[in-house]
Formats: C-alpha cells, sequence, structure tokens
C-alpha cells in the first residue's frame, strides 16, 4: 500500500490535511509517488489513475464532525473551540474496484462542500 499525505492551503492559511492509500501496483513510477510537494500533475491523482486504466468513476464520502486532536489543532492553526470536518473517501472504477481510499481532515470554518446528484426515477 502506498500513502500520500499532504496539507492544503489557501491563501498560504491551512484548509486540510488529505492523506490518500494507493494499491502499489496501481501507482509505482507515476507523480502519486514522487515525495515533492504539491499536486500530482495537471489534473492530480485521478487523471494518474486514469491514465493507467483505472478511470475512477465512483466515490462514496463520509463526513463526520468531531474536535481535532492536539495534533490537527497545531497543523491546522486552529482556534481554541473550533471542530474538524473528517472526511473518509472511497473511489472505485466502474466494475467496482477500490483505486483509492482517502482520509481528510478539514478546518470546519474553512472549508465547504457542495454537491449534486441526479434524482432516481
Amino acid at each position: 500500500m502506498y500513502e500520500r499525505a499532504r496539507v492544503m492551503t489557501r491563501d498560504g492559511s491551512p484548509t486540510h490535511t488529505m492523506t490518500s492509500y494507493y494499491r502499489q501496483a496501481d501507482v509505482e513510477g507515476t507523480p502519486l509517488t514522487d515525495p515533492s510537494p504539491g499536486i500530482a500533475g495537471q489534473g492530480g491523482g485521478f487523471r494518474v489513475l486514469a491514465d493507467r486504466g483505472l478511470s475512477p468513476h465512483e466515490i462514496t464520502e463520509d463526513l463526520h464532525a468531531r474536535m481535532p486532536t492536539a495534533e490537527e489543532a497545531l497543523l491546522l492553526d486552529l482556534p481554541t473551540g473550533e471542530p474538524v470536518i473528517e472526511l473518509r473517501r472511497t473511489t472505485r472504477t466502474a466494475d467496482g474496484r477500490v483505486v483509492e481510499y482517502a482520509r481528510g481532515v478539514h478546518a470546519a470554518s474553512r472549508f465547504m462542500w457542495s454537491y449534486t446528484f441526479a434524482i432516481p426515477d
């Protein structure tokens, strides 16, 4: 298993952490295994997976509000009492193969989710 951890910022302030996990065979020799800070090239990790024939097709995200650990509060430079939103994401191909599992910790006041989905018949 390959782990890729990063801290995301906006205008110099940390907004969230994201740690993604991939099968070693799926990402060996790609920008996802490059230890340099920053995105994994144009299109990010999903583009890397698609280029390897593992196009992301479906994502399941679970969100949970909680208080941060001391380490998370420091890393995200959170004021006392600010909660975080923990995100757990599973990304699958069209045939159901899991190609990424990710866990993020987001500063509640610096991040917003917006979802749009079709309503089934």
